[in-house]
Formats: structure tokens, C-alpha cells, sequence
């Protein structure tokens, strides 16, 4: 599997990803900067509008769109705020059903 910062990658992480920029890095050192179009059980990935940087870091290529092997990735790095989205969603589902929502930035009237 792909690991970010040690932890194991849900597939939920990455359809909630979907649409967001995201740093891709090979196992042989090239990194992909993209937005995430789509991703499949085997840590394929299609991203759009792509930068391509080479391993030394001294060559770059514009793509419109790529693909990219889910074996041939070492790590994915995904921003903050979808993380954080994920780990919301979680947490609502963990709190059951039928829980009522709110709660959130309720504010004090003086």
C-alpha cells in the first residue's frame, strides 16, 4: 500500500481528494503535481493539469492530463483541508445516524 506520513491511505481520502491539487512521488524519484481526476482499488491515479519534475529536479514538463501506476508510487502528499475533511466525515458517521447535528461555531450573544 501507500503510506502518507506513516499512516495506510483510505480510498476514502482519495474520492474525497478528487478535484484538489496533490504531490505524487515515484519510486524512481520523478514528482507529479496535479489535480486528482480519479483513482481505482489499485492506487492508480489520473491526474490533470500535471507538472512533471524530474528526478534531479532540473527538468520539468507541462501535461495535461497523466497516469500513473499504483505500484510505481511512494507517496502521495494530499492538502490539509481534505484530511481534515475525511477525518470530519468520520466522525460524523462514528457519532450514528440519528445524532443531531450543530454545535459547530455557535458563538455567545452579549
Amino acid at each position: 500500500g501507500v503510506h502518507i506520513a506513516g499512516t495506510m491511505l483510505p480510498l476514502s481520502l482519495l474520492r474525497t481528494a478528487q478535484n484538489h491539487p496533490m504531490l505524487v512521488e515515484l519510486k524512481n524519484g520523478e514528482t507529479y503535481n496535479g489535480h486528482l481526476v480519479s483513482c481505482d482499488h489499485y492506487m492508480n491515479i489520473n491526474l490533470r493539469e500535471v507538472i512533471c519534475t524530474s528526478r534531479d529536479g532540473d527538468k520539468f514538463w507541462r501535461l495535461p492530463q497523466c497516469y500513473i501506476r499504483g505500484n510505481t508510487i511512494k507517496y502521495l502528499r494530499i492538502p490539509d483541508e481534505v484530511i481534515d475533511m475525511v477525518q470530519e466525515e468520520a466522525q460524523k458517521e462514528n457519532r450514528g445516524r440519528g445524532a443531531a447535528r450543530g454545535g459547530r461555531g455557535r458563538g455567545t450573544f452579549t
